[in-house]
């Protein structure tokens, strides 16, 4: 990215961007400490079954819809300011005020316990018309900021983007087709069950919009991986062409997932294993050529024997320990895909493995590295030095765990099997013990960007190429 200033009016945008995002991750990641406590034998938060599948219900949908479309969202707004792009203030702002009404209102189904709770995948839900009214409001401001990026994408007058524009311009495109597809299942399969078993017709209501969406978060991420390393090594020493090509398969790839609602009866979409597995299937293929170019393009830049070149980078630098561990999580999230167990802990241990292993912890170093651009230092910058590592340990413990589990039958989604089983018994206590660490790495992320935003102690002048960690004084 280029180190273009932020005028005043652009670094108000994504500062109130990102402190939305940061506000649904806080969120998110109590209701998983509550979620996680009720699966620990001998801890158990939650006082029944019924408010643990509401904080589930919370947690996933504020931890995989809202906070990563809402960082997504600010991605988008930085991007277009580093890379120069004319980006609609107004429409920007719109976007803005439309998802953080429609997260607001989605809470208070959540809060108040309103609505049945359906335990799909995609997205968990509370049947009742408030939550639904408050989802389709925040997607309308996501996909109004994707197609405002995508507009100013366009109007570069023939210039070419530089690769994380557009490596986000392809992020854009799933975006907007998740709405779509969204748009055509709601159509087709007519909106409320009318006697259907809600199950069935939530998954399949979701099931296009699902598998969109996780195109737009991986895409999303491997421009992070991009960014940050760019911050160290400079314009990446790849072909642009080539590598613009692999990024456009993110873009290219999602175009027929509204396709099956009109091939199938909209009711047995999901029965059609086939879709679901290519979908899945592509949307690994960019990053397994994506993911090694980046160390392609760091073994180029390297000097010296490997062994004193890793000795020199420096592993107290958040932005370098985030992209670490998010690389070596994503990989592992997609060696242990639950193809095998499924409807197990297995499964679990895949998503937080690649979500929140990979795509949370690239987008905690770019926060690092926002937050410069907003005239906000670094509070508390040896908090931020090891919070990475506490946060990764603490993850790959619970990933562990509820694989260890998984494979030895513990069901997901279920209140008491998970934790009264003594066959995994073992493996649901490191779980425990993982997830208390990952909710102290995620309290203290949230506590260090949420005090260097709000805090008036601001960064009056930087130069361009000052490093964005840098300590702060209190």
């Amino acid at each position: 990215m280029s180190t273009l200033d932020f005028t005043p009016a652009q670094r108000k945008l994504v500062y109130s961007w990102l402190l939305f995002a940061i506000g649904a991750m806080a969120i998110a990641g109590t209701l998983a400490f509550l979620v996680a406590m009720a699966r620990t034998p001998g801890v158990r938060l939650l006082p029944s079954e019924r408010a643990f599948h509401v904080a589930l219900v919370g947690h996933v949908t504020f931890a995989l819809t809202i906070w990563l479309l809402a960082f997504i969202s600010t991605v988008w707004t930085y991007t277009a300011f580093q890379a120069n792009l004319p980006l609609n203030l107004r429409a920007s702002w719109t976007g803005l005020f439309t998802s953080l009404a429609g997260a607001a209102i989605i809470a208070i189904p959540i809060f108040t316990f309103q609505g049945e709770d359906v335990m799909n995948d995609y997205v968990p839900l509370l049947d009742t018309p408030l939550f639904f009214f408050g989802f389709v409001t925040f997607l309308s401001g996501v996909g109004l900021t994707a197609a405002n990026y995508l507009v100013a994408a366009f109007r570069r007058n023939g210039k070419p983007l530089p690769l994380t524009a557009y490596g986000m311009a392809c992020a854009a495109v799933p975006a907007l087709v998740a709405i779509l597809a969204l748009a055509v299942a709601a159509v087709r399969l007519g909106i409320g069950a009318n006697g259907r078993v809600l199950f069935d017709y939530y998954q399949g209501m979701f099931w296009g919009m699902g598998h969109s969406l996780q195109y737009v978060s991986v895409a999303t991420m491997v421009v992070v991986w991009y960014s940050v390393v760019g911050v160290f090594l400079g314009e990446p020493r790849l072909n642009q062409k080539f590598t613009k090509g692999l990024f456009t398969l993110f873009a290219l790839f999602p175009l027929i997932t509204p396709l099956p609602y009109f091939i199938y009866d909209p009711n047995t979409v999901v029965q059609h294993k086939a879709w679901g597995i290519t979908l899945d299937s592509c949307l690994s293929l960019p990053v397994i050529f994506l993911g090694p170019m980046i160390v392609i393009w760091v073994w180029r830049t390297r000097s010296g024997k490997l062994s004193d070149w890793l000795k020199r980078m420096p592993w107290n630098e958040p932005r370098i320990t985030t992209f670490a561990f998010s690389a070596t999580l994503f990989a592992f999230g997609l060696l242990i895909h639950p193809a095998v167990r499924q409807g197990t802990l297995r499964t679990p241990a895949h998503y937080h493995s690649v979500v929140v292993g990979g795509v949370t912890l690239a987008f905690m170093g770019l926060v690092y590295h926002m937050l410069t651009k907003v005239e906000r230092p670094i509070a508390w910058p040896k908090v931020a030095m090891i919070q990475p590592y506490v946060f990764a340990v603490g993850l790959a413990g619970m990933v562990l765990g509820l694989l260890g589990a998984g494979d030895l039958g513990a069901p997901r989604k279920t209140y008491d099997a998970a934790v009264t089983g003594v066959a995994w018994l073992k493996p649901m206590m490191l779980m425990g013990a993982g997830a208390g660490v990952v909710a102290l790495g995620g309290a203290l992320f949230v506590a260090v960007v949420l005090w260097s935003l709000l805090r008036k102690t601001h960064l009056l002048k930087l130069s361009a190429d000052q490093p964005a960690f840098a300590p702060a004084g209190d």
